[in-house]
């Protein structure tokens, strides 16, 4: 992904809509998977950033622009979490983890499932 930042949360959440989309998507169909009111001008202008920042590829089919990502959500999202465990945690994940127990973010299921994967990737099986 290389020189790519984290997205500001509202051009986030048009990413969220075209990598959630099984096709090119077009502009009403990401205004329609948003979750908050946009106008079709300022989503036609974070689509523009988006496509200046190297995300996102506009092609035109007939008089519809579609639009593909070009940053995986996967790519993003290790990118993106990376830099937040370094810049809140110190790179600790001991410490990422205890802020989410300690703030109720993690229920005792999801400890025994994060031990499970924990586990697996120490026995070489994930």
């Amino acid at each position: 992904m290389g020189e790519h930042k984290n997205l500001p949360e509202s051009e986030l959440d048009i990413m969220l809509a075209v990598w959630r989309s099984r096709e090119a998507a077009t502009a009403p169909a990401i205004l329609a998977a948003l979750e908050r009111p946009l106008t079709a001008s300022a989503l036609h202008s974070y689509l523009k950033r988006l496509e200046e920042k190297g995300f996102l590829r506009c092609e035109k089919a007939g008089r519809v622009n579609c639009y593909t990502p070009l940053v995986t959500e996967e790519a993003y999202r290790r990118r993106a979490g990376g830099a937040v465990l370094e810049k809140l945690y110190e790179g600790s994940l001991k410490t990422f983890a205890a802020a989410l127990w300690d703030g109720g973010r993690l229920s005792q299921s999801e400890v025994a499932e994060l031990r499970e994967y924990l586990d697996a990737l120490e026995g070489g099986r994930e």
